[in-house]
This record gives structure tokens, C-alpha cells and sequence, in this order.
């Protein structure tokens, strides 16, 4: 199954800035540049994959750390119940 936010968590910019609305609990959760990138990936094919390919091409960071970057990052979202399929 494709990794995909929650179908009750929405990607809010606010003045430049990333953020996810929880609308089940009413938090907010702030996210950097990196963060979003893997968000899109994420939206585009849903693969981890894809989101390293992404980080490595958007930061020129070794695929090695990009894949614990989005690990990380999906392993958080996941703590929070903000994603699905994991």
C-alpha cells in the first residue's frame, strides 16, 4: 500500500511555511523544505523510493542519507497517525 497522509490531515501553507492540519485533534504539525519534498514525492507515486530519488535530487545528499531522512520523517508522521499505508 502507497504511503499517503491521512485522508483527515491537510497540507496548509502559511506564509511560505509548511503545516499539517490534523483535523481530528485539531493540531498543527510544522515541516520543513525537506519535508515537503518528501510530501510530494509521496503524492506523486507514494513509494519511499521515489522520495529518496527526490531528496537527492533536490539536495545532493547521498542516497544512503536521503532514505533515512524520508525513514524518519515517515516513521514520525506515522507516530502521529498522520499517514496511511505504513
Amino acid at each position: 500500500m502507497p504511503l499517503r497522509l491521512h485522508p483527515d490531515v491537510q497540507r496548509v501553507n502559511a506564509s511560505g511555511s509548511l503545516l499539517l492540519f490534523d483535523t481530528r485533534s485539531g493540531s498543527y504539525y510544522a515541516l520543513n523544505t525537506s519535508a515537503d519534498t518528501v510530501l510530494d514525492a509521496l503524492a506523486d507515486d507514494g513509494g519511499a523510493q521515489a522520495a529518496t530519488s527526490a531528496l537527492v535530487k533536490a539536495y545532493g545528499i547521498t542516497p544512503d542519507r536521503a532514505a533515512a531522512d524520508v525513514a524518519a520523517l515517515t516513521a514520525a508522521l506515522a507516530r502521529y497517525h498522520l499517514l496511511e499505508g505504513r
